[in-house]
């Protein structure tokens, strides 16, 4: 029989690992969430800090977009120029192709930031490190850590927007007169689209621009949704510039045609 208040050693010890095991589970579960926090909260941070950095640069963007309303004759009167214009913007698209493949150094598809940088001194852009890692992230819309072919086009229609021809120059001498007018007619079908000149194309915009031509049916609202849906990327309500950009890219082929011919010369 045990005397009262004489537990044996051996319970002692039991107890006293079941509590060292119960405050080492405790504090290995603490460490876990607070690092989750962690992670969450780095997340959360960079979100906030994209957000802001894509809303600086739809600020420039639509400011230059602005400026070019004031200076420049409007290209297209119709949703009907824009369509019969397609063929141009996809013989135009497929000329760039040689200058994205220039600068894809490694052959891969994508243009790195590294690359990107390359790219940017041969351009003679000159940009902070921030900035060349914001514009690459900008132009990376879906988010593969890399620029390919359609997002390299909307990179250099932003940087012929807000840089000038210089830019196009840079790139090709031979080739500049005909970029820069690939660039101009694509900025002047968003513009066409555009009404407020705010960068921001609503649905109300492409609806009212789908039936201004009186003489014809209007086309059923759930044909010009589709259409907004399919230009809005981010699902935000408006559809900026790069996003119409995207948009034009894939309604032209440029993409498919691409791929076709890739797979033939490939073995």
């Amino acid at each position: 029989m045990i005397a009262s208040g004489n537990v044996p050693s051996s319970s002692l010890e039991l107890h006293s690992n079941l509590h060292n095991n119960i405050a080492y589970h405790f504090i290995s579960q603490l460490q876990n969430f607070i690092a989750e926090m962690g992670c969450v909260e780095s997340k959360l941070v960079a979100t906030i800090k994209y957000r802001r950095v894509e809303k600086d640069l739809d600020k420039k963007v639509a400011e230059a977009l602005k400026e070019r309303t004031k200076s420049k004759k409007k290209t297209f009167r119709s949703v009907n120029s824009i369509t019969m214009g397609l063929p141009r913007f996809k013989e135009g698209l497929r000329n760039i192709r040689d200058v994205f493949d220039q600068y894809d150094e490694d052959s891969n598809g994508t243009i790195d930031n590294e690359e990107l940088r390359n790219c940017l001194n041969k351009l003679q852009v000159q940009m902070s490190e921030e900035e060349i890692d914001n514009i690459h992230r900008y132009c990376d819309i879906d988010n593969r850590k890399g620029i390919q072919f359609p997002e390299f086009v909307v990179f250099l229609c932003l940087m012929y927007l807000l840089f000038g021809s210089d830019v196009t120059y840079r790139v090709s001498e031979f080739e500049s007169a005909r970029l820069n007018y690939v660039f101009d007619e694509l900025i002047d079908a968003f513009l066409f689209f555009d009404k407020d000149g705010n960068g921001k194309m609503k649905r109300k915009d492409v609806t009212q621009r789908m039936n201004e031509a009186t003489h014809q049916e209007r086309t059923p609202s759930h044909i010009t949704s589709q259409l907004f849906k399919e230009m809005d990327l981010n699902r935000n309500g408006h559809v900026n510039l790069k996003e119409f950009l995207l948009s034009i890219i894939r309604w032209a082929g440029v993409e498919t045609d691409d791929d076709e011919a890739r797979n033939e010369t490939s073995p």
